[in-house]
C-alpha cells in the first residue's frame, strides 16, 4: 500500500478551497493506494475560518488551523512534519485555487513514481483556467550558465530538454507530488522565502541530493493567472526580487558562481527599472524593498509599509540610464 497526504492551504477563500476540496474528493486510485487531504487554514479572517470548517464538516477531511499565515513554505511545511511523523509515502501540494484536468491527476502521478524510483518531485502540465487548451508549464529547466530558468515551449520540447537536462528540472508547487523519502535527504521548503521561489529551490536541492523532478505529460491541472505580471499585488513583486536572490545565491552551483553577486543585483535592479519604464512605479518600489531586504537578510513574511535604504535608491537611480537603454533596445527589437 502507498499512502498519500494531500495538502491544501486556505487564507481567506473558503468557497474555492472548498471546491478544490470537492474536486480533489473525486479523484481516483489504484485499490494499493490511499489518500488523506488535510487542510491547512494559514490565519484567515474568523469568518472565513467558520465557513471553511462549517463547509468541511462530515467530509473525510482533516482540518488544522493556524492563527497566523505561514506563507506557501511556512504552512505546507506544517504538511511535510505530518506526513514524514505519520509515514505517509508521497505529499501532494495542492494550491486551493486548482481544478483538476481529470479525476486520474493522481493516479498518473504516482504511476510516474512508480517508475523511477529517484524520482523526488513530479507535476503535471498546468494550463490557464479560462483558456484550458493553453498550457504553461510542461517543463522548467536550470541554467546556471545564464543564471536563468528555460521554459520548454510545448510538450515535445519539455520531453527533449529532460532527457538531456534531467538533474536541472523543476517543477511548480502548483499541485506538486513529493516523495517522502527524498523529503528526508533534503529537507522541508525554505520559510525564509514566505512564498515564491520556494519550489524551485526545493527542486535545485533535491537534484543535489541525487533526486530528480519530472512531468507527467499526460496529466493536466488548470490554475487561473492573471492577465498580466502586472494585475498582482505589490507583495508579489517584493517577494519575487527577495526570493530571486536568495534562490540564485543560495542554488547555483560553484563552477558558475564567478562575480555572482554583482550580477544578480544588476539582474534585480534592472527588473526595479524596468517596472518604473513601464509605469508601476507600486510594484517597482515594493521590488526594490525586497531587494534592500535581501541585502539587510530580513526574511519571512514582507512588510512594505517601508522604503528600501537610501544607498540602493542611489544606486537603482544611478543605474537607470544603462538599464533604459537597454529597455528601448528590447523595444525596438520587439
Amino acid at each position: 500500500m502507498s499512502r498519500v497526504l494531500v495538502s491544501i492551504l486556505n487564507w481567506n477563500g473558503a468557497a474555492q478551497t472548498l471546491d478544490c476540496v470537492s474536486d480533489l474528493l473525486r479523484q481516483q486510485l489504484p485499490a494499493s493506494v490511499t489518500a488523506d487531504i488535510l487542510v491547512i487554514d494559514n490565519g484567515s479572517a474568523p469568518a472565513d475560518a467558520q465557513a471553511l470548517a462549517h463547509g468541511l464538516a462530515g467530509l473525510p477531511v482533516a482540518l488544522r488551523r493556524e492563527a497566523v499565515n505561514h506563507g506557501f513554505a511556512g504552512g505546507h511545511n506544517l504538511a511535510v512534519d505530518r506526513a514524514l511523523d505519520d509515514g505517509h509515502d508521497f505529499l501532494w501540494l495542492v494550491n486551493s485555487d486548482a481544478v483538476m484536468g481529470s479525476p486520474t491527476v493522481l493516479a498518473q502521478l504516482l504511476a510516474l513514481m512508480a517508475a523511477d524510483d529517484r524520482c523526488g518531485a513530479a507535476s503535471p502540465l498546468l494550463a490557464i483556467l479560462d483558456q484550458p487548451e493553453k498550457v504553461y508549464f510542461c517543463g522548467n529547466f536550470h541554467d546556471w550558465s545564464r543564471l536563468d530558468t528555460q521554459r520548454a515551449s510545448n510538450v515535445d520540447d519539455a520531453r527533449s530538454k529532460a532527457g538531456r537536462l534531467q538533474a536541472q528540472q523543476w517543477v511548480p508547487g502548483t499541485a506538486m507530488l513529493l516523495r517522502t523519502q527524498a523529503l528526508r535527504a533534503a529537507g522541508k521548503l525554505d520559510e525564509r522565502m514566505f512564498a515564491y521561489y520556494e519550489d524551485d529551490e526545493l527542486c535545485a536541492r533535491l537534484a543535489a541530493h541525487g533526486w530528480h523532478s519530472a512531468v507527467a505529460y499526460d496529466a493536466r491541472v488548470l490554475h487561473a493567472m492573471p492577465r498580466r505580471e502586472t494585475d498582482r499585488p505589490a507583495y508579489y513583486f517584493y517577494l519575487m526580487a527577495r526570493n530571486y536572490l536568495i534562490f540564485w545565491h543560495g542554488s547555483t552551483p560553484a563552477a558558475h558562481r564567478h562575480r555572482l553577486g554583482l550580477k544578480l543585483l544588476d539582474r534585480a535592479l534592472y527588473d526595479v527599472n524596468r517596472l518604473y519604464y513601464r509605469g508601476f512605479p507600486e510594484q517597482a518600489r515594493a521590488a526594490l524593498l525586497g531587494v534592500d531586504d535581501f541585502l539587510r537578510r530580513r526574511y519571512g513574511r514582507p512588510a512594505l509599509d517601508r522604503h528600501a535604504g537610501l544607498r540602493l535608491r542611489v544606486l537603482r537611480a544611478l543605474l537607470w540610464v544603462p538599464h533604459l537603454r537597454a529597455l528601448r533596445r528590447l523595444d525596438r527589437t520587439a
